[in-house]
């Protein structure tokens, strides 16, 4: 059996014992007709894949819920032109229901929870109609020229709790209901301006359309940030709009803008991230840089405002969120908030927005990739096979809801590299950087991986790299550039970026008492030896290396020979 989170339509003929009971003849050659003109074309068109074909109705599986929508909405108004000149007692309706939920594939066929929402949702659909969940609703966002009314929350037969459903206004003319909609952005939700060309000369344009295109592009490989294409954010250009005008228009939290100053061989870049809603300037900076490849150049500076982004829009709304009580906050805050407490590696503060993030959206893929993170930091701190058949589980349940989300990949990487799996936790972390070669924790991740398996040189050059893109990151990067240090013999270096840590956990007295016995430093060497007893009381030489997971028997024999310098236990 195969998991996955899929888009499910669901539909049948409404009234069709009554249309077979006036003639099954007809009946059946229009039914017949519809599916072979017209329905099976639009399903492959939008690359569904028909599940089953059940008497008057059928299921089918979409890869993208914004392909299951439109393919809903373009069969619908097809169906109003066929059925123009055929009696209202004649005309042969579907009715359809859409959800995006978790399923379980087997032999071609899907089941759960996921399927059975649909089936249900599509009952209470309209003749002509097609009615959506709430979860849906939520990540079409504005990706089509669609309204949706709210019908509220619906109790459905066998379904435990009840289920929001929106009904899709298929006709194109703009509603107040709209208006009403695009009121309140989708969290997460930001748009990239073209950025502007302030060296006068019109012919650079091409560079600074570039940098913001490929911003753009990059920004949407995070799949937790719903980023406004690039033909709707790059309408803008020259109409001299304020950032809180265009945001509106947008309906977007976040706006990135910026420009592009060349001279001679040399270009300046420089970006803003605002908040829209209160144009209040969240992060900016400046690249300076010369022009001996342009592209090259383009390539660099796009990354680095990348992973700059990417970290401060998180920090901006878990500072905006941290101010609310828990159960108030939705799902995408939540794990904001919870990744905030990761990165200062405190698991007990992060699990309860975990916990709330899964309660509120069970197939939230970020909340599970978080959830696995959680319990990283929990083994590091413990030390328990459990956490870390935890931490596996979870990576697991995040692969198997969207294999192509990189920090589902390079969590699974992470969990398989502590179990000893060293060459498939590489296969995964090399596919999480190929996704997104922005996602940092992936970048970061790998270099421990690196570090693990006798590589500290390229795992030192990855770091400082990233370094060099966020020079404020996460304090847990520094320790893996000191384990690298530390490998490298570069010992005053290590001691240097540990200090650079939010907390001495005890595995970082044991690597700086290594490092103070290798830099003949003894009484430093016992002092940090006394720390780590003092923490994990009993700790030997033979468990520290079991925890530290090093591949090589060399790299495992040098950090025990390390320590028992510093006078750890054997």
């Amino acid at each position: 059996m195969e998991r996955r989170l899929t888009a499910i339509l669901a539909a049948d003929v409404a009234g069709y014992s009554r249309l077979m009971g006036v003639s099954e003849v007809a009946t059946l050659a229009a039914l017949k007709a519809h599916r072979a003109e017209l329905i099976d074309a639009k399903i492959a068109e939008h690359l569904g894949r028909i599940v089953k074909l059940t008497g008057d109705g059928m299921l089918v599986e979409f890869p993208s819920v914004v392909n299951a929508v439109a393919c809903a909405a373009g069969i619908q108004r097809e169906m109003r032109t066929r059925n123009a000149e055929i009696p209202q007692d004649r005309r042969i309706e579907f009715r359809i229901g859409i959800n995006l939920g978790d399923v379980i594939a087997e032999d071609g066929d899907i089941y759960g929870d996921g399927v059975n929402i649909a089936a249900r949702i599509e009952s209470i659909a309209k003749p002509g109609g097609v009615a959506v969940s709430g979860s849906v609703r939520d990540h079409v966002g504005n990706k089509l020229e669609l309204t949706f009314e709210d019908m509220g929350e619906q109790s459905l037969k066998n379904i435990e709790q009840p289920v929001r459903v929106y009904n899709v206004l298929l006709d194109s003319a703009p509603s107040k209901l709209a208006a009403k909609e695009r009121a309140v952005p989708a969290k997460g939700s930001i748009a990239v301006l073209p950025f502007t060309n302030m060296g006068g000369d019109p012919g650079q344009d091409y560079f600074a359309e570039g940098i913001a295109e490929d911003i753009l592009t990059e920004l949407s490989r995070f799949r937790d940030l719903f980023v406004i294409a690039r033909n709707s954010s790059f309408s803008f250009k020259g109409k001299g709009l304020g950032i809180q005008e265009i945001a509106r228009a947008l309906n977007v939290e976040y706006i990135v803008s910026g420009s592009v100053r060349r001279a001679g061989n040399r270009v300046r870049v420089a970006a803003q991230l605002a908040h829209a809603a209160t144009g209040q300037e969240i992060w900016a900076d400046r690249y300076d840089r010369e022009l001996e490849d342009i592209f090259k150049v383009q390539d660099e500076v796009v990354r680095t405002i990348v992973v700059t982004l990417e970290s401060r829009l998180g920090m901006a709304i878990a500072n905006n969120a941290g101010s609310r009580s828990t159960p108030s906050l939705a799902a995408y805050e939540c794990v904001q908030l919870a990744k905030k407490y990761i990165n200062l590696h405190d698991a007990p503060r992060a699990m309860p927005y975990v916990e709330r993030a899964l309660e509120l959206d069970a197939g939230y893929t970020l909340a599970h990739i978080v959830l696995s993170a959680a319990y990283y930091v929990e083994y590091l701190e413990n030390s328990q096979a459990d956490s870390l058949e935890r931490m596996e589980a979870a990576a697991r349940m995040a692969v198997a809801l969207d294999d192509a989300d990189s920090r589902g990949q390079a969590a699974l990487g992470m969990a398989l590299t502590f179990k000893r799996q060293y060459e498939l936790a590489g296969s995964h972390l090399e596919r999480a950087i190929g996704l997104n070669p922005a996602d940092t924790s992936a970048l970061a991740y790998q270099a421990e991986w690196l570090v693990r398996n006798g590589d500290a040189a390229k795992a030192l050059t990855v770091m400082d790299q990233l370094l060099q893109r966020d020079p404020i990151p996460p304090p847990w990067h520094w320790e893996i550039r000191a384990m690298a240090l530390i490998m490298l013999g570069r010992y005053q270096e290590a001691i240097l970026a540990t200090s650079r840590t939010v907390k001495q956990f005890w595995y970082l007295h044991a690597l700086l008492a290594n490092c103070h016995a290798r830099l003949d430093q003894p009484e430093e060497a016992k002092a940090e030896i006394g720390k780590l007893l003092l923490l994990r009381p009993g700790m030997t030489i033979g468990q520290y290396v079991l925890f530290e997971v090093y591949r090589r028997q060399e790299d495992r024999d040098f950090i025990a020979e390390g320590l028992r310098l510093a006078g750890l236990p054997e």
